[in-house]
């Protein structure tokens, strides 16, 4: 299970995140042209720190303070985002391959549990409407959270009920 859920969050990773829409913009747009969407901008995991350090950089970073306030040289540490798929396979792979330490697996499910309970309290409770742009979470951050609780259920389950070694 924890390797599908790792895949999960890979794939996820690169799948639409957030969207930004502008009523006004929308506005104009379906006046100008047949686009009855007002969207501008679908944003993946894998885009977040090339926006954040290409032309069109300060909206990024303005969505970026959104989720954490006060961050400091957010287009440089925009890169770190590209840790999320990584980490999710080498945890899943390292589950694996220890899946029969009983404390690994204890460490392996608060981990995943805790990235899921974190980023689901961070996107709950985050003010979505402070920018002229209306941001939406996209069903790829959702897998993502969804991918790490899986591996953190796949540990807590070991820990608790640890296989069957088998007699040769």
């Amino acid at each position: 299970m924890a390797a599908v859920c790792a895949a999960v969050v890979v794939v996820s990773f690169f799948v639409p995140w957030v969207s930004m829409n502008s009523p006004v913009v929308g506005t104009l747009s379906k006046v100008f042209s047949e686009n009855k969407d007002s969207f501008l901008m679908k944003i993946s995991g894998y885009q977040v720190p090339i926006l954040a350090n290409g032309e069109d950089s300060k909206l990024m970073i303005r969505i970026i303070q959104l989720f954490n306030p006060g961050v400091k040289d957010a287009d440089k540490k925009s890169w770190l985002i590209w840790v999320i798929p990584i980490f999710a396979v080498l945890m899943a792979a390292a589950f694996m391959s220890l899946q029969k330490n009983k404390w690994f697996n204890l460490a392996v499910g608060i981990i995943g549990i805790l990235v899921f309970a974190v980023g689901v309290y961070k996107l709950t409770t985050t003010n979505l409407d402070k920018m002229v742009m209306k941001v939406t979470i996209l069903p790829g951050l959702w897998l993502v959270l969804c991918g790490y609780l899986g591996i953190g259920i796949s540990g807590a389950l070991n820990f608790f009920m640890p296989p069957k070694i088998s007699k040769s």
